[in-house]
C-alpha cells in the first residue's frame, strides 16, 4: 500500500511540475492593478513571442489575484521590473485563466540572472 501511495504522489508531483510554463529573459512592457469584487488583479504584458500562451489568454497578458499568498511580492517585483526596464524577467505560468478569464495565470516571477 505504501508503494502505491508513493507512486501516486510521485505522479501528481510530476504532473504539477510539467504543467508550469516559462517565459524567460523578457521585459514587462505593461503592468496594472485592477479591483474586481473582493479582490485585486495584477495584469502584466511582456515583450517577445507569445505564441505558446494558453488559448484562453486572448489578451496575451498574464494575471494573478490578491487571494494568492505571494500576491504582494509579485506586484512588487513586477512593478520594479517595469519601472526599471529590466530585460531579465522570468515568468512561471500555469496553462489556465482562473484569475481573470482572458489572461493566463501567473504563478511566479523573478528578475535578474539568478536561477529560478
Amino acid at each position: 500500500m505504501k508503494k502505491v501511495t508513493l507512486l501516486i504522489t510521485s505522479l501528481l508531483i510530476a504532473n504539477s511540475v510539467s504543467a508550469a510554463q516559462y517565459f524567460r529573459d523578457r521585459a514587462i512592457i505593461g503592468a496594472g492593478v485592477y479591483y474586481s469584487g473582493s479582490k485585486s488583479i495584477l495584469f502584466i504584458d511582456i515583450d517577445g513571442d507569445k505564441t505558446g500562451m494558453a488559448a484562453c489568454a486572448t489578451t496575451k497578458r498574464f494575471a494573478i489575484d490578491s487571494t494568492t499568498p505571494n500576491f504582494k511580492e509579485m506586484v512588487s517585483i513586477a512593478m520594479t521590473a517595469y519601472a526599471t526596464g529590466d530585460r531579465t524577467v522570468d515568468l512561471v505560468v500555469s496553462p489556465s485563466c482562473k484569475h481573470w478569464a482572458n489572461s493566463q495565470d501567473l504563478t511566479g516571477i523573478k528578475m535578474g540572472k539568478m536561477p529560478f
